[in-house]
């Protein structure tokens, strides 16, 4: 199972992080990113799995596969901007971490936009 992986390789950078923290390495940083990293890409299968999933889902729906991509864009970004959110409240810096928060919701709200107007669009075609 990939989550005891996941869980190992946890448990090991929390180990190297709190020996380097606590020595006033400036490694405890970069040991914290790497873990995260390497944590990352021991997700990226399942990625490729919803990614097709999506993909699948356009095709048997007959529903623009734009919109299913904004859609993965969206849940990538939420994904990404949350590990970069807590990789900087790790670290100690709260107020990098509040502004890419920030940014990741105007971001997700701007790629939302085309996907209100279609929904505004069926809506309208259903009551006229």
């Amino acid at each position: 199972m990939e989550i005891v992986k996941i869980i190992f390789v946890a448990i090991i950078g929390v180990i190297i992080f709190a020996y380097l923290k606590s020595n006033n390495s400036e490694l405890a940083g970069l040991s914290a990113i790497a873990c995260g990293i390497l944590i990352l890409l021991l997700t990226v299968d399942y990625v490729v799995q919803a990614v097709d999933f999506f993909k699948d889902l356009s095709i048997r729906t007959g529903i623009d596969s734009g919109v299913f991509k904004l859609i993965v864009k969206m849940i990538a970004i939420s994904y990404l901007s949350d590990f970069a959110y807590s990789l900087c409240l790790d670290l100690g810096s709260n107020s990098i971490g509040e502004k890419v928060s920030f940014a990741s919701r105007i971001i997700i709200f701007s790629l939302s936009i085309p996907i209100l107007i279609n929904l505004f669009e069926l809506v309208s075609s259903l009551i006229l």
